[in-house]
Order: C-alpha cells, then sequence, then structure tokens
C-alpha cells in the first residue's frame, strides 16, 4: 500500500479497483497489506476498502528501506498464499518489486494498463505498452502468486465498501543487518504530484530559458480557472539545464501522467518523452518543426514560435 503523507496514495485506490474485479472474476477475497512503524490509523482508514488489512507494524520499517520492506512481504505472503499480488507502479514499488519477486521465485509484470484471469487456465494476463507506447503488449503469467505493478491512471480510484474489513496484526522478523542501504541524509524537494493533475503545461528543449518558463507559469495561473489543478511539467533537456527539478520530468525516466489535457511546449516527441503521456486524455502540441514527432501523438497541434502561440492562447482563454 502507497500512502501520500498521512492520506491513502491514489495509486493504492486504483489497485483496490482492479483488485476487487479481479476478486470478484475468481471469488476470492480482497486484502491490503499496510507497512510502517505507528500506522495503525491507515490500517482503519484501509479496512474501508479491502476485505482484510495486515498491519506489519516494526520500528525497522519507520522509513522506506526496500530490502527490508521485501523481506517483510516475503514473510506475509509465505504465510497467506496469496494468488495475486499487485502495487501501484511507482518508484517505490519499482525498488521492492522485482525484489520481492526474486525471494517468491516468480515474475513480475511492470507498468500494466489492464489485467485479467484467462477462463480455463486461470493465468493472469496483463497489458503494459512497449517501445515507447507505440504498441501494446499482452503477457501471460502462470506461476503463483501473480506479481505486477499497474499504471497511474490505467483504472479508476475504487470507492468505500458498505462494510469495514478485519484488521490482522503481522509481526514480521526483521534483523538490522539484512538492509543493505544506508540512509545518510533526506533532501526535501519541492512536493509535486503530477499524477494527480488535471492538466499539465510541459516545456521541452525550445523553450530555452527561464523567461519561457514564466510565460508557461502564466498560462497555467489562467489554465486553474477551468481545472482544479495545473502543474508545470518538462522534458529532459530543463532538467539537465537545471531549470526545473527533477521531479518535473515527464518521461520514461521520469513520471508517467494522464491528465485531462497535457500541453506539449518546445518538445520535439522522442520515444521515452511519448511514454509518459500516453494515458492523457488531449494532447496538445506547440512546436517550431511540422515533422517533430509529438504531433502524431497529438490531439492538437501549431506549427509556430511558443512566444508567439501561447500569449495568443492565453488571450482566447482570459476571452472565454
Amino acid at each position: 500500500m502507497d500512502r501520500e503523507g498521512c492520506q491513502v496514495a491514489s495509486t493504492t485506490l486504483e489497485s483496490f479497483a482492479a483488485g476487487r474485479r479481479i476478486a470478484n472474476e475468481i471469488q476470492g477475497i480482497l486484502c491490503a497489506a499496510v507497512i510502517g512503524d505507528g500506522v495503525s490509523d491507515l490500517s482503519l482508514e484501509i479496512a474501508d476498502f479491502a476485505d482484510e488489512v495486515y498491519f506489519l507494524n516494526h520500528n525497522f520499517l519507520r522509513d522506506f528501506q526496500a530490502d527490508l520492506y521485501a523481506e517483510a512481504l516475503e514473510q506475509l505472503y509465505r504465510n497467506v498464499n496469496p494468488d495475486i499480488v499487485m502495487m501501484g507502479h511507482t518508484l517505490r514499488s519499482l525498488d521492492v518489486a522485482p525484489r520481492l519477486a526474486y525471494r517468491m521465485e516468480v515474475q513480475v509484470i511492470t507498468d500494466c494498463v489492464d489485467v485479467w484471469i484467462e477462463p480455463g487456465t486461470g493465468h493472469m494476463h496483463c497489458t503494459k505498452p512497449v517501445y515507447g507506447a507505440r504498441v501494446f503488449a499482452v503477457f501471460e503469467l502462470d506461476k503463483k502468486p501473480y506479481m505486477l505493478t499497474l499504471r497511474p491512471k490505467a483504472f479508476e480510484p475504487t470507492g468505500p465498501t458498505s462494510t469495514k474489513g478485519n484488521i490482522i496484526y503481522f509481526n514480521p522478523i526483521i534483523e538490522g543487518s539484512s538492509n543493505k542501504v544506508e540512509l545518510i541524509e533526506t533532501i526535501k524537494e519541492e512536493s509535486i504530484s503530477l499524477n494527480k493533475a488535471e492538466a499539465i503545461v510541459a516545456g521541452g528543449r525550445g523553450v530555452k530559458n527561464a523567461e519561457g518558463l514564466e510565460q508557461l507559469k502564466d498560462l497555467i495561473k489562467i489554465l486553474g480557472k477551468y481545472f482544479s489543478r495545473v502543474e508545470l511539467g518538462a522534458s529532459r533537456p530543463l532538467v539537465d539545464a537545471h531549470l526545473v527539478p527533477s521531479s518535473r520530468q515527464i518521461g520514461l525516466t521520469g513520471e508517467k501522467v494522464a491528465p485531462e489535457v497535457y500541453i506539449a511546449v518546445g518538445i520535439s516527441g522522442s520515444m521515452q518523452h511519448l511514454t509518459g503521456i500516453s494515458g492523457a486524455k488531449k494532447i496538445v502540441a506547440i512546436n517550431t518543426n511540422p515533422k517533430a514527432p509529438i504531433f502524431e501523438a497529438s490531439d492538437y497541434g501549431v506549427v509556430g514560435n511558443y512566444e508567439d502561440v501561447v500569449p495568443a492562447f492565453k488571450r482566447k482563454l482570459e476571452e472565454l
């Protein structure tokens, strides 16, 4: 289970939606695992969504450590013997899932956008984008527990059930020597949740400088009249130029987003970047190169200098 501060993360609620659907298909129950130290309040909250909640409490689990989390989860899963293990496709899950799959001697399929059980064989089928989201591939898992991570926004978040699930306390046996990573320092960055944004204005190499970013921020302010949450995103060149923090990078090596509207300004549209925006409902591209790959993925495109197009776009929005 992922959390954002003291709140249940949207990726967790989306995983519950997929899990509930599969549980109904196989006439099973939906379980959740809450890991940490002193997070019993979250277990109570999660009980509104799952049939059973396993609470793994240990002082070694206070801070996220992938090796220790994997060790605790392995002990739980070998005890309860689940058919399927689902996680949200987050940076933490990408640390834990491969370690856990290795321990359980099974495969893991990451970044899934659809899952289902094949009638007859009972095997798990997972659909995920490949080749920069240009095609979708279906993978089959035939050894339990089936293990996978789900792409954010691939499923609608589930709502609470009519009855609270049972909370089961599970005490993992963990030795501090099992941890292979030492936490030296925590560096606080700007807190950003791009996957929660309804609209994203993203700049690329063509934006060039801080003055260009200010134009995008002005556009974001106007879009705030139409959307509850609008965020600034970027492709890798702006991150490499230290114009925006890495937490705002979108693409294969950054965040994968699925907003209602994605406005790409000065972004050519490499395969790596398109991988991160394949879930966007509408894509608007502004670029000087009419042959830029971003136009192939866009619903609307404008060929021209963003210095001219963005102000015109802002004026039109203000008129509306």
